[in-house]
C-alpha cells in the first residue's frame, strides 16, 4: 500500500514539476501521503521521508474542465427533466356550419406550459405528459357576427348594415394534458418527431363581439356559450433543434351538440398549424 501511494505521488508530481520547472522530485520512504481533489484543483501533501520525519511536501495541480465535463458526461443517463413548452399557431375550423364560415388569419392559438420528459438510457425513443394553458379564438369574417339566441343556442347571423368596425369571436380556454411519444433521428441529430392525444378541460369559453355604431364602440361578451367540458385533440410535432412545427387537430366539436325547438349548436372542428418551441 505504502508502495502504491509512492507511485501515485511521482506520478502527480512529476506532471506538476514537468510544468513549470520541467523537473521531477522522487520521495524515499515518505511517511504519509494525502491526495484531495476537487472539481478543478487536485492537491498533494507528502509528510516525512527516510531522513527526516518533519519534511512537508505539497502541490497543486490544475484540473482540465473541459475533460471533466466529457468524463461526466459519458457516465450520465441519458436526458430526462422537466422542460418549458411554448406555442403559437393559426387555427382553421372545419366541417363549419353551411354558409357560415371562420378568417382564418384571425383564428389563433396559444399555449404555454411545462412537460416532464423520460427518456430510457441509451434510447432513441422519450415519452412526455405535462400540464398547458391554453387559448382559442375562433373568429368570423368582417360583418358576420356570432350570438345567443333566446333558447340559449349559439347562433351565426350580419352585423346590421349601418355599423363598422366589426370583430365577433368564440374564445374557449383550457388545461391541456399531452401525452407524446418522442422519436430522434439520431443519436446526434437536431432532428426528431412527437405524437400524441392532448386532452382538453374546457374551462371557460365566452363570445366576444365589437362593433361602431355612430362613432360609438360597442363591446359585449357573452358567457356559458355551450362548450364541452372535455376535447382530445391529436397533436404532431416535427422539430430541429429548438424551432419546430406543430399541427393540431380536434375530431370532436367545439360546441356541444344541443338541441331545442329543433335547433342545435352550430358544429364545428378545428385544426391548428403553427410554431413550436
Amino acid at each position: 500500500m505504502r508502495s502504491y501511494f509512492l507511485l501515485l505521488a511521482l506520478a502527480i508530481g512529476t506532471t506538476a514539476c514537468a510544468t513549470e520547472k520541467n523537473d521531477t522530485v522522487i520521495f524515499n520512504s515518505p511517511s504519509q501521503v494525502i491526495v484531495m481533489t476537487s472539481d478543478s484543483v487536485q492537491k498533494v501533501k507528502i509528510k516525512g521521508k527516510n531522513d527526516d520525519e518533519k519534511y512537508l511536501y505539497e502541490s497543486r495541480v490544475s484540473i482540465n474542465n473541459s475533460a471533466s465535463k466529457m468524463i461526466k458526461k459519458s457516465i450520465t443517463r441519458d436526458e430526462n427533466g422537466i422542460v418549458l413548452d411554448l406555442g403559437y399557431g393559426w387555427a382553421i375550423p372545419t366541417n363549419t356550419p353551411q354558409g357560415n364560415g371562420f378568417a382564418v388569419f384571425k383564428s389563433w392559438e396559444w399555449m404555454i406550459g411545462l412537460r416532464y420528459c423520460y427518456t430510457p438510457k441509451n434510447a432513441l425513443q422519450s415519452y412526455s405528459v405535462g400540464l398547458w394553458c391554453d387559448w382559442r379564438s375562433y373568429t368570423v369574417p368582417c360583418d358576420h357576427v356570432i350570438s345567443k339566441n333566446a333558447d340559449d343556442i349559439v347562433v351565426f347571423g350580419e352585423y346590421p348594415s349601418n355599423v363598422s368596425e366589426t370583430s365577433s369571436t368564440i374564445r374557449i380556454f383550457s388545461l391541456s394534458v399531452p401525452f407524446l411519444f418522442t422519436q430522434k433521428f439520431g443519436k446526434n441529430s437536431k432532428a426528431s418527431f412527437s405524437l400524441g392525444p392532448v386532452v382538453n378541460f374546457n374551462v371557460r369559453g365566452r363570445i366576444n363581439n365589437e362593433w361602431t355604431d355612430n362613432d360609438i364602440n360597442y363591446e359585449t361578451s357573452t358567457k356559458s356559450i355551450g362548450q364541452r367540458p372535455v376535447t382530445v385533440d391529436f397533436m404532431g410535432i416535427l422539430r430541429y433543434g429548438d424551432v419546430s412545427l406543430y399541427c393540431k387537430y380536434s375530431p370532436m366539436s367545439v360546441l356541444k351538440s344541443k338541441s331545442e325547438n329543433g335547433v342545435e349548436n352550430p358544429q364545428f372542428h378545428s385544426m391548428t398549424f403553427g410554431l413550436f418551441f
